[in-house]
């Protein structure tokens, strides 16, 4: 049995886009969890294999009150078996490790899933997001 690769962090320092890679190279289906983030999941294994950030800067800066959240967008349109397995995969390390999944609760509106980038992890990997003042 192949021992597990090591996360791989790709910076493309121009674009501002951040690929973090959990597996080798191969097929996977690819979901657009919000306008900026987006993850690669081989079906098959039901693993996440890349996660996409572009404008990994804005991303990781955070507000006055705390990290940036973000609206889990991408999991509106699709079918219930595709949805499960996307949360499945955002809940369970290693994306749970870099980001942090959450609903926000109303007594007027339904739950709205949310997520926000865990900055120790994308830290600890030598990557520095420069946060405008």
């Amino acid at each position: 049995m192949n021992e597990p690769l090591s996360i791989r962090y790709e910076y493309d320092e121009i674009g501002d886009v951040l690929d973090i890679y959990f597996a080798e190279n191969r097929r996977a289906w690819t979901v657009e969890l919000t306008e900026n983030i987006m993850m690669s999941i081989d079906r098959q294994t039901e693993q996440a294999v890349s996660l996409t950030l572009m404008d990994f800067s804005e991303l990781v800066c955070p507000t006055p009150v705390g990290p940036a959240s973000f609206p889990l967008t991408g999991l509106d349109t699709l079918p219930a078996d595709e949805r499960d397995l996307v949360v499945k995969v955002l809940t369970t390390p290693p994306v749970s490790d870099l980001l942090d999944v959450s609903s926000v609760l109303s007594p007027s509106a339904p739950p709205l899933s949310i997520m926000h980038i865990e900055r120790r992890p994308v830290e600890e990997s030598g990557l520095l997001a420069r946060c405008l003042p």
